[in-house]
C-alpha cells in the first residue's frame, strides 16, 4: 500500500469536525460504540478522499454526508437488529441533526474556553464528573462531600458555563 500524504490543512479540518461528526452520527445510530465505529470509517473514507477537499467549501457538512452514507451501510450490516428506523425516517433525522451539526464547533470551542477561566477546583470537579467514568457518588466519595453538595455545586458550575457559552456566542466580551 502506497503511503498518502495529508495536507496540514485537510488534518486540522477533520479534526476541527470530529466532535460535530461524532454528534450527528450518534444521533442517527443511538449507539455512541457503534457511532465510534462509524466515526472511524468515516474518517478513513475522508482521508481517503482527501484530494477533493480543496473544492469543499462546509468541511463539516461534507464529512456528514459521508458519514450518513456510512450510517447507511453499518445500518444494512446490522440490519438483523429490530430497533433499526426506517430509510425515511433516518433520513429525516439525518436532515434535521445536520442543521444543528454546524452549532456543535463554535459552542464546543466556546465551552472549552469558558472551562479554562474557571477556578481550577471547578475545572477539576467539571472535568471528572464528565470524563469516562465520572459517576456522582465516586466524585462525592473522593471530595469526601455529601451526595447532594457535588450536585448543587455542579449544578451552579453548569449554569456559570452556560452563563459563558451565551455571552461569548454573543460576542460579549
Amino acid at each position: 500500500m502506497s503511503e498518502r500524504h495529508l495536507s496540514e490543512s485537510f488534518v486540522r479540518a477533520l479534526l476541527d469536525c470530529q466532535d460535530a461528526l461524532r454528534a450527528y452520527v450518534t444521533a442517527l445510530i443511538c449507539d455512541p460504540y457503534a457511532a465510534d465505529d462509524v466515526v472511524q470509517q468515516t474518517n478513513v473514507v475522508l482521508c481517503r478522499q482527501a484530494d477533493e477537499f480543496p473544492t469543499i467549501k462546509n468541511f463539516t457538512a461534507w464529512a456528514c454526508r459521508i458519514a450518513y452514507f456510512e450510517v447507511l451501510s453499518f445500518r444494512k450490516r446490522s440490519s438483523r437488529d429490530r430497533l433499526t428506523f426506517d430509510d425515511e425516517l433516518l433520513a429525516l433525522v439525518a436532515r434535521d441533526v445536520g442543521r444543528l451539526v454546524d452549532e456543535v464547533t463554535p459552542r464546543k470551542r466556546f465551552l472549552d474556553l469558558c472551562l479554562t477561566e474557571l477556578p481550577e477546583n471547578q475545572r477539576n470537579m467539571i472535568l471528572k464528573r464528565y470524563g469516562r467514568r465520572g459517576a456522582l457518588k465516586a466524585l462525592a466519595d473522593e471530595l469526601g462531600r455529601p451526595l447532594a453538595s457535588v450536585q448543587q455545586t455542579l449544578y451552579r458550575i453548569r449554569l456559570k458555563l452556560l452563563e459563558c457559552v451565551r455571552r461569548k456566542m454573543e460576542g460579549e466580551p
